[in-house]
């Protein structure tokens, strides 16, 4: 008996989910056995712009193959201080799919000036005001992708990003807006958020379906079975974050998830 709750138990961890809010059911790609496509850029840009305090800071453009102008995605970073290299998995599943990259580094870190330890909120703001503008990119597709502590960084400062250009959408990777922060963010969200979250209500169903009762953009989530807070993958044991494989271990269905949800919100503006 053992054996087969254990067999029951891994076929369920291989199958995405969602915890539907009240008044939508969110639409729950399946986890992917094997890597998702990828794809190398076509062409790369180093950017450096400063700071709200002057401080010089860098990121990197990627474009996809095809022709400008490209939908966006700006990937704001979690907590600490790291590069624009702890986004180098999510690069070309998003470029796979058509979308220009940016990813910064933090101050302090890889090419950006400065000393770590202040103003992530507006250095976040300060990447995506100077990324929005370059020729490439249609200011009509234009997403963030926000993980964490990230979250709480754009929704601080969301009636700014709105007044720089409004974004199409934003995935909340690893939330940590609950039911009163979540609607600051007047736009149409995807949250994203690991099973193992000690407080996964108030982070996932019920902070997903307050933003639906308040604002009409739309609102859905995906919950990934067997992650760890950031969404890599626990079903083949715990992480070893200094095994350079560790970018390897990404959660498939939530990056499935975000994919698909970035094409559904181009979907409108197509027609």
């Amino acid at each position: 008996m053992r054996r087969w709750l254990g067999l029951l138990l891994l076929v369920v961890m291989l199958v995405g989910c969602t915890a539907p809010a009240p008044s939508e059911q969110a639409s729950v790609p399946t986890l992917q056995p094997t890597p998702l496509p990828t794809a190398n850029a076509q062409a790369r840009r180093e950017i450096s712009f400063p700071a709200a305090d002057g401080t010089l800071l860098a990121g990197e453009l990627a474009l996809p193959a095809g022709s400008p102008p490209y939908p966006l995605v700006v990937i704001i970073h979690h907590s600490g201080p790291v590069d624009r290299t702890a986004y180098a998995y999510m690069e070309p599943l998003l470029l796979a799919r058509g979308y220009a990259v940016f990813r910064f580094d933090k101050r302090g870190t890889g090419a950006s000036a400065g000393t770590y330890g202040c103003c992530e909120s507006d250095d976040a703001l300060a990447a995506y005001q100077a990324v929005t503008s370059e020729a490439e990119i249609n200011r009509d597709y234009l997403f963030i992708a926000a993980q964490s502590l990230g979250t709480y960084n754009v929704a601080e400062q969301f009636a700014a990003y709105q007044t720089i250009a409004p974004p199409r959408g934003v995935a909340l990777l690893s939330n940590l807006l609950d039911q009163a922060m979540i609607v600051a963010i007047e736009a149409p969200i995807h949250v994203i958020v690991a099973d193992s979250e000690p407080e996964l209500n108030r982070i996932g169903p019920e902070a997903v379906a307050a933003h639906q009762a308040a604002l009409p953009y739309g609102a859905s989530l995906y919950v990934a079975e067997g992650a760890e807070h950031t969404l890599f993958d626990l079903t083949a044991g715990p992480i070893d974050w200094q095994d350079p494989g560790w970018a390897e271990r990404y959660h498939r269905g939530a990056m499935a998830s975000l994919l698909d949800w970035l094409d559904h919100q181009r979907v409108p503006l197509r027609a």
